[in-house]
């Protein structure tokens, strides 16, 4: 064999064999990780809470049924009260107002014992008591309870979804 044909044959072994060597894959690059979420700031959160439920109870004092009805609850809100159930904005408003009616100088104010707010900071639930005056000046017994809300971040702003209370039980007589 001349030194031609036996470096013609080595060459084409070589090239053969690079052909047939397993090719390694280029490694896909791990998918870029999505920016993390800002934190949310939940002290921030829930005094922007507590700041709604003092609005809330402006209005109520104000006697502003529709602004209690479509500036503090989320349009498919619920308010139970007096053992009824309310759906809606304009069914909340209109049991505000029948109230506001019955009782033209009744005054409530509430304290917001705890509020807590998910940690993605877009729902919340408040926890507190209230004292309700139902003819403003103390000649009739005032009422005191415990309210229970939920709220959630609807376009950006704190709603009421859901509203509950009730008075406080009288002790059972001796």
């Amino acid at each position: 064999m001349s030194i031609r044909t036996l470096f013609a044959l080595t060459l084409t072994a070589a090239l053969f064999a690079t052909g047939c060597a397993k090719k390694e894959e280029p490694k896909a690059e791990a998918p870029a990780a999505e920016p993390a979420a800002p934190a949310v700031d939940l002290a921030a959160e829930e005094q922007a809470i507590r700041n709604r439920s003092g609005e809330w109870m402006n209005y109520a004092n104000a006697r502003d049924a529709a602004s209690i009805a479509t500036k503090i609850f989320a349009p498919d809100g619920v308010l139970i009260s007096d053992e009824k159930a309310y759906k809606g904005q304009a069914a909340i408003q209109a049991a505000m107002e029948a109230e506001m009616k019955e009782n033209p100088k009744s005054l409530v104010s509430w304290t917001s014992d705890q509020v807590r707010v998910s940690s993605a900071g877009d729902f919340a639930i408040e926890n507190g008591s209230f004292n309700s005056d139902p003819d403003g000046d103390g000649k009739k017994p005032a009422e005191q309870g415990t309210f229970a809300t939920t709220w959630a971040k609807v376009d950006g702003e704190w709603r009421v979804l859901s509203d509950a209370g009730g008075t406080n039980a009288e002790a059972p007589a001796p």
